[in-house]
């Protein structure tokens, strides 16, 4: 189908008359026979240094807001305000409409994936409309696909997912917002309903340089398009807010607060915390009032849980979440994933931080007598971090393998130099292969104890020198074991 006449409002000139156009991308690498090429800003360069590359792959024509040097084989059209008009063209160009979605977002250093993810399955629950976006790809309704890999993929990704969603209902879209989506501007003026801040600890320095920017990118999902004042859970950035600065409390005065300890919170809750039950949670949101119950192993999980609820408050009424809220709470693969063996149990987590693996190894150690601990420290990421990671698991752990996770182009041996500076070397064994690694960790398991293996939760490869080889955690835990999981 040729789709000119949808971009041709954009646009008051007859260059494009006689083009084909069948789809549209900003990626050169995405340009197949007859596609729009929008060269536009990108992160390191501007995508007019891909023309070239879009007509060879077949592009009829080209959308840019930079005046180009030399005349082109295909037609090319001049918008010097393209980035403002990149949401009504990709609407118009994919036959969609900003009424047929309620847009959410979910950002913060932890609990991303968990909370969308269950805020998604909380919709779902309700047999409405319901797509997740995010670490673990998307999934539409019940179906997964298979993303290109970011935390948040850029617009015009998300709107070959949207594409999918013909429902003929509203949908609803969750998606996590990194800090890295949140600076570089990558969902451009999408129109949130709302949006939630669960938390800032650090992490992604090797990025964004400093704390303080780190701070700001996070913060800045206040100022997204949104309909209505972004959720802070304020007690989770509560010490943090004593040096914040004029201009970032200013920030967080637009937001409502989600709080267990501030009084005058918005979205005030309650939590009786019971790691061997049900936990029990009492609600007292503007169109939520009620005493519920909640059976999650780790305690932020049902604050992931809570935050999630929260979000969706709006949508959804006291009986349909009575209805609803015992059959849906499930976390992501990979995340706080237990596996019973008959030789002892497994936590899986995707924990790769120095913060988010003191989360849940202060919690463990409640329960545990003995911990043991598989992790590792991704390559080519920040280095700053490793060492502190290291220090974390030390802290709670009697007995530490580790090893490799996504070693990237880096050295195994400088990325281990790096994660045992300061450190004890006494109880941490280095075993470069994963593998070996979480077999030496099984072969210390038992009733009494609790084996965690930290950083990969669901991913299933690893990236090394370039290449992607198949590795997933729980697969090679039940290839060792036999399969067995009580």
């Amino acid at each position: 189908m040729n789709k000119l006449s949808f971009i041709k409002p954009f646009i008051d000139t007859n260059v494009f008359d006689g083009c084909v156009i069948s789809s549209i991308t900003d990626d050169s690498r995405d340009v197949q026979e007859n596609s729009l090429f929008v060269a536009r800003q990108g992160v390191g360069s501007h995508g007019k240094e891909y023309i070239k590359d879009a007509i060879q792959k077949g592009a009829s024509c080209i959308f840019t807001d930079k005046e180009l040097e030399e005349e082109l084989d295909i037609p090319t059209y001049y918008l010097h305000d393209l980035e403002d008009k990149i949401l009504g063209i990709l609407f118009r160009f994919h036959g969609l409409s900003e009424d047929d979605f309620i847009f959410h977002g979910v950002t913060g250093t932890n609990g991303k994936t968990t909370t969308a993810f269950m805020a998604h399955n909380f919709i779902r629950g309700l047999k409405r409309s319901s797509v997740y976006i995010g670490t673990i790809g998307a999934i539409i309704n019940d179906d997964f696909v298979e993303t290109k890999g970011n935390t948040t993929p850029g617009i015009f990704e998300i709107f070959q997912i949207l594409r999918s969603c013909n429902f003929h209902q509203k949908t609803y879209i969750f998606i996590e917002i990194s800090s890295h989506a949140l600076v570089q501007n990558r969902l451009g003026n999408l129109p949130f309903w709302q949006t939630i801040l669960l938390n800032i600890q650090s992490d992604h320095l090797d990025y964004h340089k400093t704390e303080a920017d780190y701070i700001n990118a996070k913060l800045s999902i206040i100022d997204l398009k949104n309909k209505n004042p972004s959720i802070i859970f304020i007690d989770q950035i509560q010490d943090l807010i004593k040096n914040f600065s004029d201009d970032q409390k200013e920030q967080l005065s637009k937001a409502q607060f989600l709080s267990s300890q501030n009084s005058s919170a918005a979205l005030k809750y309650s939590l009786e915390y019971n790691p061997d039950g049900n936990s029990k949670i009492n609600l007292n949101f503007p169109n939520l009032f009620l005493d519920i119950q909640a059976s999650l192993f780790l305690k932020f999980n049902i604050e992931n849980y809570i935050a999630a609820i929260s979000l969706i408050s709006d949508h959804i009424s006291i009986d349909e979440l009575k209805n609803v809220s015992k059959n849906t709470i499930t976390l992501p693969q990979g995340r706080s994933e237990i596996l019973r063996l008959k030789e002892g149990n497994i936590l899986i987590d995707f924990a790769h931080d120095h913060q988010s693996i003191r989360n849940i190894l202060s919690e463990l150690v409640n329960h545990h007598d003995e911990i043991i601990v598989v992790f590792g420290c991704g390559g080519d990421r920040d280095k700053s971090k490793r060492p502190m990671m290291m220090k974390a698991v030390q802290d709670f752990a009697s007995k530490v393998f580790f090893t490799s996770d996504n070693n990237r182009y880096e050295s195994f041996s400088s990325i281990a130099l790096d994660a045992m500076e300061g450190n004890d070397h006494n109880c941490a064994e280095i075993i470069e292969d994963r593998q070996e690694a979480i077999r030496s960790g099984l072969q210390l398991l038992n009733k009494e104890n609790i084996l965690v293996i930290l950083g990969k939760g669901h991913e299933t490869d690893m990236e090394i020198l370039g290449k992607k080889i198949p590795f997933n955690d729980k697969d090679c835990v039940l290839k060792i074991v036999g399969n067995e999981i009580n």
